[in-house]
Protein backbone atom coordinates (compact mmCIF):
# COMPACT_ATOMS: atom_id res chain seq x y z
CA UNK A 1 0.00 0.00 0.00
CA UNK A 2 2.76 2.25 0.49
CA UNK A 3 4.76 2.14 -2.04
CA UNK A 4 0.98 3.56 -3.68
CA UNK A 5 0.94 6.88 -2.61
CA UNK A 6 2.67 9.86 -2.48
CA UNK A 7 5.80 10.56 -0.43
CA UNK A 8 3.23 13.44 1.49
CA UNK A 9 0.07 10.74 1.63
CA UNK A 10 2.72 8.59 3.25
CA UNK A 11 3.42 11.15 5.86
CA UNK A 12 -0.26 11.97 6.30
CA UNK A 13 -1.43 8.21 6.84
CA UNK A 14 1.23 7.85 8.70
CA UNK A 15 0.63 11.08 11.28
CA UNK A 16 -2.79 9.95 11.36
CA UNK A 17 -2.47 6.22 12.22
CA UNK A 18 0.05 7.20 14.57
CA UNK A 19 -2.28 10.18 16.56
CA UNK A 20 -5.54 7.16 16.57
CA UNK A 21 -2.91 4.71 18.21
CA UNK A 22 -2.82 7.36 20.64
CA UNK A 23 -5.84 8.05 21.28
CA UNK A 24 -6.87 4.24 21.49
CA UNK A 25 -9.13 4.14 18.46
CA UNK A 26 -9.31 2.16 15.61
CA UNK A 27 -8.82 3.72 12.35
CA UNK A 28 -9.52 2.54 8.63
CA UNK A 29 -8.67 3.81 5.19
CA UNK A 30 -11.63 3.63 3.24
CA UNK A 31 -13.54 4.35 0.19
CA UNK A 32 -12.05 5.86 -3.00
CA UNK A 33 -8.60 5.31 -1.55
CA UNK A 34 -9.23 1.53 -1.26
CA UNK A 35 -10.69 1.42 -4.39
CA UNK A 36 -8.06 3.09 -6.63
CA UNK A 37 -5.34 0.99 -5.13
CA UNK A 38 -6.62 -2.59 -5.14
CA UNK A 39 -7.40 -1.33 -9.55
CA UNK A 40 -3.89 -0.26 -9.68
CA UNK A 41 -4.25 3.33 -10.65
CA UNK A 42 -0.97 5.00 -10.52
CA UNK A 43 -2.28 8.11 -8.57
CA UNK A 44 -4.50 8.02 -5.44
CA UNK A 45 -6.27 11.84 -5.23
CA UNK A 46 -7.54 11.65 -2.07
CA UNK A 47 -7.09 9.92 1.34
CA UNK A 48 -10.51 9.05 3.61
CA UNK A 49 -10.50 7.57 6.95
CA UNK A 50 -12.86 5.81 9.17
CA UNK A 51 -12.73 5.70 12.95
CA UNK A 52 -14.37 3.42 15.63
CA UNK A 53 -15.95 5.84 17.74
CA UNK A 54 -14.87 9.82 18.56
CA UNK A 55 -12.67 11.26 15.61
CA UNK A 56 -12.88 14.67 17.21
CA UNK A 57 -10.02 13.20 19.52
CA UNK A 58 -7.91 12.91 16.70
CA UNK A 59 -8.65 16.15 14.72
CA UNK A 60 -7.87 17.97 18.08
CA UNK A 61 -4.55 16.34 18.48
CA UNK A 62 -3.74 17.04 14.62
CA UNK A 63 -5.06 20.57 15.12
CA UNK A 64 -2.74 21.11 17.52
CA UNK A 65 -0.26 20.15 15.79
CA UNK A 66 1.96 18.42 18.97
CA UNK A 67 4.51 16.24 18.38
CA UNK A 68 3.65 12.55 18.28
CA UNK A 69 4.28 9.48 21.04
CA UNK A 70 6.24 7.26 20.28
CA UNK A 71 4.26 4.30 18.00
CA UNK A 72 5.07 0.90 16.70
CA UNK A 73 4.39 2.44 13.41
CA UNK A 74 7.65 2.86 12.16
CA UNK A 75 7.89 5.30 8.79
CA UNK A 76 9.98 4.55 5.57
CA UNK A 77 13.15 5.73 5.75
CA UNK A 78 12.23 7.75 2.63
CA UNK A 79 9.94 9.76 5.09
CA UNK A 80 10.34 13.42 6.11
CA UNK A 81 10.45 13.38 10.01
CA UNK A 82 8.74 16.93 10.16
CA UNK A 83 5.00 16.44 11.06
CA UNK A 84 2.57 17.54 8.24
CA UNK A 85 0.27 20.45 9.42
CA UNK A 86 -3.41 20.95 8.91
CA UNK A 87 -4.14 24.33 6.55
CA UNK A 88 -7.31 24.14 7.33
CA UNK A 89 -10.38 21.92 8.11
CA UNK A 90 -14.50 22.03 7.78
CA UNK A 91 -16.17 19.93 9.98
CA UNK A 92 -19.63 17.87 9.96
CA UNK A 93 -21.10 18.22 12.67
CA UNK A 94 -24.21 16.34 11.67
CA UNK A 95 -22.18 13.51 10.56
CA UNK A 96 -19.47 13.45 13.16
CA UNK A 97 -16.37 14.19 10.31
CA UNK A 98 -13.86 16.64 8.92
CA UNK A 99 -12.68 17.51 5.42
CA UNK A 100 -8.50 18.45 5.99
CA UNK A 101 -6.23 20.25 3.96
CA UNK A 102 -2.43 19.21 5.08
CA UNK A 103 -0.12 21.95 3.66
CA UNK A 104 2.13 19.66 1.91
CA UNK A 105 -1.55 19.96 -0.44
CA UNK A 106 -2.68 16.43 0.39
CA UNK A 107 -6.50 16.20 1.27
CA UNK A 108 -8.54 14.12 3.81
CA UNK A 109 -11.18 13.19 5.38
CA UNK A 110 -11.58 11.28 8.90
CA UNK A 111 -15.29 10.54 9.92
CA UNK A 112 -16.79 8.25 12.65
CA UNK A 113 -17.90 4.97 11.22
CA UNK A 114 -21.58 5.36 11.27
CA UNK A 115 -25.07 4.28 10.03
CA UNK A 116 -27.15 5.84 8.13
CA UNK A 117 -31.30 5.23 8.54
CA UNK A 118 -33.48 7.16 5.65
CA UNK A 119 -36.87 8.34 7.21
CA UNK A 120 -37.45 10.42 4.32
CA UNK A 121 -36.40 9.85 0.28
CA UNK A 122 -33.65 12.87 -0.57
CA UNK A 123 -33.57 14.42 3.01
CA UNK A 124 -30.43 13.67 5.46
CA UNK A 125 -30.27 10.69 7.07
CA UNK A 126 -30.27 9.78 10.98
CA UNK A 127 -26.72 8.81 12.18
CA UNK A 128 -25.79 6.73 14.35
CA UNK A 129 -22.16 5.57 15.34
CA UNK A 130 -21.37 1.99 14.19
CA UNK A 131 -18.57 -0.27 13.88
CA UNK A 132 -16.69 -0.75 10.77
CA UNK A 133 -18.43 -3.98 8.95
CA UNK A 134 -21.52 -1.63 9.38
CA UNK A 135 -20.10 1.42 7.98
CA UNK A 136 -19.33 -0.54 5.00
CA UNK A 137 -22.39 -1.54 3.99
CA UNK A 138 -24.29 1.54 3.96
CA UNK A 139 -21.60 2.76 1.30
CA UNK A 140 -22.72 4.06 -2.12
CA UNK A 141 -21.23 0.92 -4.19
CA UNK A 142 -19.65 -2.38 -3.66
CA UNK A 143 -16.53 -0.69 -4.45
CA UNK A 144 -16.68 1.99 -2.80
CA UNK A 145 -17.69 -0.25 0.71
CA UNK A 146 -14.03 -1.86 1.43
CA UNK A 147 -11.52 -0.50 3.89
CA UNK A 148 -7.86 -1.45 5.10
CA UNK A 149 -7.25 -1.76 8.50
CA UNK A 150 -4.28 1.00 9.92
CA UNK A 151 -4.18 -0.46 13.57
CA UNK A 152 -0.75 -2.11 14.44
CA UNK A 153 -1.74 -5.15 14.84
CA UNK A 154 -3.80 -5.50 11.75
CA UNK A 155 -2.34 -2.92 9.36
CA UNK A 156 -2.87 -3.88 5.59
CA UNK A 157 -5.50 -6.04 6.33
CA UNK A 158 -8.50 -5.81 3.72
CA UNK A 159 -12.12 -5.63 4.76
CA UNK A 160 -14.28 -6.11 1.97
CA UNK A 161 -18.23 -7.33 3.56
CA UNK A 162 -19.65 -6.66 -0.09
CA UNK A 163 -17.49 -8.07 -2.62
CA UNK A 164 -16.57 -4.65 -4.11
CA UNK A 165 -13.07 -6.58 -5.32
CA UNK A 166 -14.88 -8.93 -7.46
CA UNK A 167 -16.71 -5.65 -8.96
CA UNK A 168 -13.49 -4.22 -9.87
CA UNK A 169 -12.62 -7.63 -11.43
CA UNK A 170 -15.65 -7.10 -13.51
CA UNK A 171 -15.12 -3.61 -13.76
CA UNK A 172 -18.71 -2.48 -12.01
CA UNK A 173 -20.38 -0.47 -10.28
CA UNK A 174 -23.38 -1.81 -7.97
CA UNK A 175 -25.35 -0.20 -5.20
CA UNK A 176 -25.62 -2.32 -2.08
CA UNK A 177 -29.77 -1.12 -1.26
CA UNK A 178 -32.46 -1.01 -3.95
CA UNK A 179 -33.40 2.05 -2.28
CA UNK A 180 -30.04 3.70 -2.70
CA UNK A 181 -30.86 6.20 -5.60
CA UNK A 182 -33.85 7.20 -3.71
CA UNK A 183 -32.86 7.84 -0.36
CA UNK A 184 -29.06 9.46 -1.93
CA UNK A 185 -29.91 11.26 -5.22
CA UNK A 186 -26.52 12.38 -5.16
CA UNK A 187 -25.84 8.57 -5.94
CA UNK A 188 -26.93 9.35 -9.67
CA UNK A 189 -24.25 11.93 -10.18
CA UNK A 190 -21.89 9.65 -8.43
CA UNK A 191 -22.31 6.76 -10.39
CA UNK A 192 -21.78 9.01 -13.72
CA UNK A 193 -19.21 10.96 -12.34
CA UNK A 194 -17.11 7.45 -11.46
CA UNK A 195 -18.44 5.62 -14.53
CA UNK A 196 -16.84 8.46 -16.48
CA UNK A 197 -13.85 8.49 -14.63
CA UNK A 198 -12.95 4.77 -14.06
CA UNK A 199 -14.40 3.38 -17.40
CA UNK A 200 -16.77 1.05 -15.17
CA UNK A 201 -20.24 0.21 -16.35
CA UNK A 202 -23.69 -0.18 -14.02
CA UNK A 203 -24.45 -3.41 -13.13
CA UNK A 204 -27.82 -4.91 -14.69
CA UNK A 205 -29.74 -4.51 -11.49
CA UNK A 206 -28.06 -0.57 -10.92
CA UNK A 207 -29.08 0.36 -14.51
CA UNK A 208 -32.46 -0.69 -13.82
CA UNK A 209 -32.51 1.23 -10.32
CA UNK A 210 -31.10 4.08 -11.81
CA UNK A 211 -33.33 4.24 -14.73
CA UNK A 212 -36.24 4.04 -11.83
CA UNK A 213 -34.82 6.82 -10.12
CA UNK A 214 -34.31 9.40 -13.30
CA UNK A 215 -37.68 8.76 -14.72
CA UNK A 216 -38.73 9.77 -10.61
CA UNK A 217 -36.51 13.20 -11.47
CA UNK A 218 -35.42 12.12 -7.65
CA UNK A 219 -32.32 14.02 -9.17
CA UNK A 220 -34.05 17.47 -8.45
CA UNK A 221 -34.11 16.72 -4.51
CA UNK A 222 -30.86 17.59 -4.21
CA UNK A 223 -30.32 20.63 -1.11
CA UNK A 224 -27.82 23.15 -1.66
CA UNK A 225 -25.10 22.04 -0.06
CA UNK A 226 -25.14 18.44 -1.83
CA UNK A 227 -24.97 20.11 -4.67
CA UNK A 228 -21.64 22.17 -3.99
CA UNK A 229 -20.30 18.73 -2.83
CA UNK A 230 -20.66 17.10 -6.13
CA UNK A 231 -19.74 20.22 -7.92
CA UNK A 232 -16.97 20.35 -6.28
CA UNK A 233 -15.98 17.16 -6.50
CA UNK A 234 -16.58 17.23 -10.64
CA UNK A 235 -14.31 19.90 -10.84
CA UNK A 236 -11.65 18.01 -9.09
CA UNK A 237 -11.79 15.24 -11.80
CA UNK A 238 -8.88 14.82 -14.12
CA UNK A 239 -11.42 15.78 -16.82
CA UNK A 240 -14.20 17.63 -15.88
CA UNK A 241 -15.30 18.26 -18.70
CA UNK A 242 -15.94 14.78 -19.33
CA UNK A 243 -18.14 14.64 -16.42
CA UNK A 244 -20.17 18.18 -17.42
CA UNK A 245 -20.67 16.54 -20.80
CA UNK A 246 -22.14 13.60 -19.61
CA UNK A 247 -24.68 15.53 -17.30
CA UNK A 248 -25.81 17.85 -19.55
CA UNK A 249 -26.71 15.37 -22.37
CA UNK A 250 -28.38 13.28 -19.68
CA UNK A 251 -30.91 16.92 -18.83
CA UNK A 252 -28.94 16.35 -15.24
CA UNK A 253 -26.72 19.09 -15.07
CA UNK A 254 -29.68 21.68 -13.93
CA UNK A 255 -30.26 19.75 -10.97
CA UNK A 256 -26.62 20.42 -9.15
CA UNK A 257 -27.41 24.46 -10.54
CA UNK A 258 -29.71 25.66 -13.32
CA UNK A 259 -27.04 28.79 -13.97
CA UNK A 260 -24.11 27.31 -14.38
CA UNK A 261 -26.33 24.08 -16.48
CA UNK A 262 -27.28 27.50 -18.82
CA UNK A 263 -24.05 28.67 -19.14
CA UNK A 264 -21.45 27.81 -21.82
CA UNK A 265 -18.41 27.50 -20.07
CA UNK A 266 -15.37 27.08 -22.49
CA UNK A 267 -14.69 23.45 -22.29
CA UNK A 268 -11.75 23.01 -24.10
CA UNK A 269 -9.44 24.94 -21.43
CA UNK A 270 -10.29 22.32 -19.12
CA UNK A 271 -7.32 19.96 -20.63
CA UNK A 272 -4.87 23.09 -20.77
CA UNK A 273 -5.82 23.29 -17.01
CA UNK A 274 -5.05 19.73 -16.50
CA UNK A 275 -1.53 20.16 -18.38
CA UNK A 276 -0.87 23.63 -16.96
CA UNK A 277 -1.08 21.60 -13.08
CA UNK A 278 0.83 19.02 -14.23
CA UNK A 279 3.89 21.16 -14.77
CA UNK A 280 3.42 24.22 -13.10
CA UNK A 281 4.26 23.38 -9.10
CA UNK A 282 1.67 25.21 -6.94
CA UNK A 283 -1.11 25.40 -9.62
CA UNK A 284 -4.24 24.07 -7.89
CA UNK A 285 -6.43 22.82 -11.07
CA UNK A 286 -9.77 22.93 -8.78
CA UNK A 287 -9.20 26.54 -8.56
CA UNK A 288 -8.72 26.99 -11.85
CA UNK A 289 -11.67 24.32 -13.19
CA UNK A 290 -13.76 26.28 -11.03
CA UNK A 291 -12.77 29.71 -12.38
CA UNK A 292 -13.29 28.26 -16.03
CA UNK A 293 -16.71 26.97 -15.39
CA UNK A 294 -17.92 30.36 -13.66
CA UNK A 295 -15.95 32.27 -16.20
CA UNK A 296 -19.18 33.51 -18.82
CA UNK A 297 -21.55 34.18 -15.18
CA UNK A 298 -22.02 37.57 -13.74
CA UNK A 299 -19.76 38.77 -10.36
CA UNK A 300 -22.60 38.38 -8.31
CA UNK A 301 -23.01 34.75 -9.82
CA UNK A 302 -19.42 33.92 -9.12
CA UNK A 303 -19.66 34.93 -5.77
CA UNK A 304 -22.56 32.84 -5.14
CA UNK A 305 -20.96 29.56 -6.59
CA UNK A 306 -17.91 29.85 -4.87
CA UNK A 307 -19.51 29.90 -1.57
CA UNK A 308 -21.74 27.04 -2.61
CA UNK A 309 -18.90 25.28 -4.49
CA UNK A 310 -15.92 25.91 -2.69
CA UNK A 311 -17.20 27.44 1.24
CA UNK A 312 -13.78 28.37 2.57
CA UNK A 313 -13.70 31.70 2.47
CA UNK A 314 -9.93 31.88 1.86
CA UNK A 315 -10.32 29.44 -1.29
CA UNK A 316 -13.21 31.16 -2.38
CA UNK A 317 -11.48 34.68 -2.81
CA UNK A 318 -8.52 33.07 -4.33
CA UNK A 319 -11.07 31.59 -6.89
CA UNK A 320 -12.21 34.77 -7.86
Amino acid sequence: MESRLSPEQYQVLTHISRTSVEQGLNIYLVGGAVRDLTYGFEMVHDLDFAVEGNPQRILRSLEAGRPLAVSPLEPRPAESPSVPQVAFLESDRRTNAAELQFLNGVRAEIAMCRTDTYTRPGKPPEVAPAMIFDDLRRRDFSVNAMAVSLHPNSRGLLLDPTNGAADIERRELRVLNNRSFFEDPVRIYRLLRLASRLGFKPSERTENLLAAALSAKVWARLDPHEQGRELQAILREENPAKVLKVLAERGLLAGLDRKLASSRFPSERFARIRDLSRTVPGADAFLLNFHNAVSKLSRGQQARLAKKIIGHPKLAQAAL
